[in-house]
């Protein structure tokens, strides 16, 4: 029979969320879907687990359980790009491998994989011994079935090899139920039947399990009966596109490199028109005489093959750039996507205004980082400072939509970081305040009780302040304009 792996990188979120405050780690954290004190729990470590805290769970529920409980969100980029890197590591020791639906689990092909180590005990603990060199704790299970391995990896700690399909069948059935990634309130139904167990749950009348739990559950229930076959579906590794160049003696002319890196982009542009693909990134690795290494990136306004483009925008940050030592080798690699018929033209006879604006763009990102052009967008918050964000800005809009008004709109200035208000200055400036305006909470982040107000100054001006009164200081958040 075909063996199949699976692995599982316990709670992927929590332990990004983990690497990103290590001074969380022997407190109860859980993971929320959003900064809300009503959103749900998503994944908790054994500390919260341990003082009653389950998935499903809302935040302020579990606070009442758990005073000292930490949370945070994990934003669904950072868990795709760590899911991408996990699975570039993983085909390491198998071409072949699954992500699942699920953050941090992965199915594998080892079948044949005994041929090049000594056992698959051998190969699933290289497997766990590497992640853990990444700062990931896991699980690895090796069996026969997909859904047999995947109960095993996801309710064991380390590495657990079966030998035959009974002894992973007998092993399955003990999982508890409450470890399947099954939805809260069906698991709780469940546990209220006394299924307490994937054996328990597999004794139910099939007939009835989509009825009454739904098709998801009905076939995680054929799954783990072994009347429905789901083959091994391996994610395509993605196809780099790189090129090195060794200097002999170590290079920091700015044209000179130009000059080199249209060589290779000459080359790749040919290769993607044939392939109906268009650059949309390029990134330069350069490794210093004084073995240092230093990565930068730049990205036109929209994918394209206009060499001469790229080559200006490459121009600019190897102009800015103010390196240690010279570069001995340079490492480029292109990144690309399908073309539309417009971007596989290597000439554009007509360019637009929208077209030489998002350029225009492209050149300042190039010259001043990829922060350097970005807007400001609403985000549901409690603190009044943190209910914008910065986010990069891709591309200007097709068509503009300015609206006709009566009078000019006031706009509030909010300084990034705000400045200590004396109570005298406060006193001797203010001719007329407008508050307060009282915002108490903050949760997680620490409780924060604060009394907004609105202060007309004597020489006309509207200063935003506020009085922390754990602090007992006022502050000069912003001011209106």
């Amino acid at each position: 029979m075909d063996r199949l792996a699976c692995i599982n990188v316990t709670s992927l979120p929590l332990q990004i969320l983990l690497r990103a405050h290590p001074a969380w780690a022997h407190l109860p954290v859980v993971v929320v879907e959003d900064d809300r004190p009503n959103a749900l729990i998503s994944y908790l470590n054994t500390q919260a687990h341990r003082a009653g805290v389950r998935s499903g769970h809302r935040y302020a529920t579990a606070l009442a359980l758990v005073k000292n409980l930490q949370a945070g969100t994990v934003s669904q980029p950072q868990i795709k790009a760590t899911v991408h890197a996990l699975a570039d590591q993983l085909r390491r020791y198998s071409p072949h491998v699954e992500p699942s639906s699920t953050p941090g689990v992965f199915w594998v092909d080892v079948k044949g994989l005994d041929r090049l180590y000594s056992s698959l005990c051998t190969w699933a603990d290289a497997v766990r011994k590497d992640l853990r060199s990444m700062g990931m704790k896991a699980s690895v299970a090796v069996g026969f079935s997909r859904f047999g391995v995947y109960a095993l990896a996801i309710s064991h700690q380390g590495t657990l090899v079966c030998e035959d399909a009974a002894q992973e069948q007998a092993s399955a059935q003990r999982v508890p139920l409450d470890r399947l990634n099954l939805d809260p309130g069906t698991r709780d139904r469940l546990l209220m039947l006394g299924v307490n167990s994937v054996g328990d749950f597999l004794r139910l009348p099939g007939e009835g399990i989509r009825t009454r739990f739904g098709a998801e559950i009905d076939e995680i229930y054929q799954l783990a009966a072994g009347t429905r076959w789901a083959p091994l579906c391996p994610a395509p590794a993605k196809e780099l596109h790189t090129r090195s160049i060794e200097f002999d003696e170590s290079e920091s002319n700015t044209e000179r490199l130009v000059f080199l890196i249209k060589r290779l982009l000459d080359e790749f542009v040919v290769a993607f028109a044939r392939q109906t693909n268009a650059i949309v990134g390029i990134s330069l690795e350069m490794k210093l005489q004084n073995r240092t290494t230093l990565t930068e990136r730049v990205r036109p306004a929209a994918a394209t093959l206009d060499v001469l483009q790229l080559l200006q925008l490459i121009y600019l940050r190897l102009n800015t750039l103010q390196l240690s030592a010279g570069i001995v080798t340079l490492r480029v690699t292109v990144d690309v996507c399908p073309a539309t018929p417009d971007q596989r033209r290597f000439f554009l006879e007509h360019s637009r205004d929208v077209d030489a604006a998002n350029q225009a763009l492209a050149r300042v990102r190039a010259e001043c980082g990829e922060q350097a052009v970005v807007r400001a967008r609403i985000c549901d918050a409690h603190s009044p400072a943190a209910r914008f964000m910065w986010e990069p800005v891709a591309e200007v809009p097709i068509r503009s939509a300015p609206r006709v008004v009566a009078s000019r709109p006031l706009v509030r200035r909010i300084y990034t970081h705000p400045s200590v208000l004396s109570k005298s200055v406060l006193e001797t400036s203010a001719q007329r305040k407008l508050g307060p305006y009282v915002l108490s909470g903050g949760w997680w982040g620490g409780n924060v009780h604060r009394d907004y107000y609105f202060v007309h100054t004597h020489n006309g001006r509207v200063w935003w302040v506020y009085y922390d009164q754990r602090r007992a200081c006022y502050f000069l958040q912003g001011q209106v304009e």
